[in-house]
């Protein structure tokens, strides 16, 4: 599995959020809001207009390195397992015109690197204007990389 930000590969598709719990996977043919494994809507690439991420974001460059190392180190001190599960982010999707906002589940504690989720918003549009290269999410690791140029680009620009 690759990933890079709120993006991670999955067979067949591309999960935005974290797979195991409230994520949007995105395959050739549609959108699907999923809980875990369970669907909790399919929405037509045609019917999206735009899918704006909400996630807690920093500037630091590896943020989940930190928090790993963090919460590790607590861990030992207090000899406990601590339950610190990220809290959700959200996901606003205009379809046909309406907005609708659903969980969407981080990866880690703490937020992502800014220009990861740049670079994720940039690669959502370009799949919403161009409908030939959602076929490419059917194998998403080249996705991976060319958001992971995107946020580079964005981050050389503007940050």
């Amino acid at each position: 599995m690759r990933r890079y930000g709120p993006l991670i590969a999955v067979p067949g598709a591309l999960a935005i959020g974290d797979p195991g719990r409230h994520h949007l996977r995105l395959t050739p043919d549609a959108v699907i809001i999923r809980d875990g494994s369970e669907g909790r809507g399919v929405l037509a690439w045609d019917a999206i207009e735009r899918v704006t991420l909400d996630v807690p974001t920093t500037r630091f460059r590896l943020p989940g390195l930190v928090s790993t190392v963090v919460i590790g180190a607590v861990t030992v001190v207090t000899a406990d397992m601590l339950d610190l599960d990220p809290d959700d982010g959200s996901v606003e999707l205009i379809v046909d015109g309406e907005s609708t906002t659903t969980p969407l589940s981080r990866h880690h504690v703490g937020g992502y690197w800014a220009p990861t989720v740049d670079g994720a918003h940039r690669l959502l549009t370009h799949l919403i204007r161009t409908p030939a290269q959602r076929a490419l999410l059917e194998h998403p690791e080249p996705l991976i990389d060319i958001a992971a140029k995107l946020a580079r680009s964005g981050a050389d620009v503007g940050g």
